[in-house]
């Protein structure tokens, strides 16, 4: 009876071990699941107006960009951003050396006070809506864009009052290319716009802006971008983040076509 009750254990510790040899991975995964690594996304939308020339009047090239930021994981937070560098299809460059220039430094000088940047400097504007991360507030503030550095750079002025009284000026070089893409814009968030408050992160949600505008020298007018054509590549866009919760770094890559039109 003792031999029967010993071989009976050791038939059921054998048949353990199979099952584990067999099914352990397996079991081993569903009993501790691979932790998921939350990533940011962003989603790019870009319209055009084309400049067109009627009767010696000039009517100046528009283009809208849209971005929108989330994550893949629903609830997450958001990510912070810290660069952003944007790819434009078109090759024919703008008309900035034209335009007269209100860079960040000079804004500076004026005390914030935009209204003050040299008629024919301001080339757009837009909105932006921002999460303050810690205090769970979402803000919207206002984009204005001016012509810098005699067309070498656009500066985008950011301005909001809450949760923060922000006014803070950033110059974004433009960088001329050969081969797929005509120029990029290269656009690095400061860390006062990414903590804006001491221990408060800012993830941004939407950025929603339009660049145009005209001038006119020795009686003709001249539109900020030069483009009289239809981009036939896509728009493409290179967002680096990081999560403040853990310290995690992220690059997350966009495209749009560019809707098109002439009016």
């Amino acid at each position: 009876m003792k031999r029967s009750i010993q071989a009976l254990i050791m038939m059921e510790t054998g048949a353990v071990i199979v099952a584990m040899a067999i099914f352990g991975p397996s079991v081993r995964a569903n009993a501790t699941p691979v932790a998921h690594t939350v990533a940011p996304v962003v989603k790019l939308t870009g319209s055009a107006a084309l400049t067109t020339v009627h009767g010696g009047l000039t009517t100046a090239a528009k283009f809208h960009v849209h971005a929108t930021f989330s994550t893949d994981t629903p609830g997450a937070p958001l990510f912070t951003i810290q660069q952003a560098v944007i790819f434009f299809p078109d090759h024919a460059g703008t008309n900035g050396r034209l335009f007269p220039s209100c860079g960040a430094r000079q804004i500076e000088r004026l005390h914030g006070d935009v209204g003050r940047c040299p008629e024919g400097s301001q080339i757009g504007s837009g909105t932006l809506k921002a999460r303050a991360l810690q205090l769970g507030i979402t803000a919207a503030g206002r984009v204005t864009m001016f012509n810098s550095r005699h067309g070498k750079s656009i500066t985008f002025n950011i301005q909001t009052a809450h949760p923060a009284l922000i006014n803070r000026s950033i110059d974004a070089p433009i960088t001329q290319l050969h081969g797929k893409y005509g120029e990029k814009l290269t656009l690095v968030v400061p860390h006062s716009l990414q903590e804006i408050i001491s221990g408060s992160f800012v993830g941004i949600r939407d950025f929603d802006v339009t660049i145009g505008g005209a001038v006119r020298r020795r009686g003709v007018d001249y539109s900020f971008l030069k483009a009289r054509t239809c981009p036939r590549r896509a728009m493409h866009g290179v967002f680096d983040f990081e999560n403040w919760a853990t310290g995690q770094m992220a690059t997350t890559t966009a495209d749009a076509k560019v809707r098109c039109r002439v009016r």
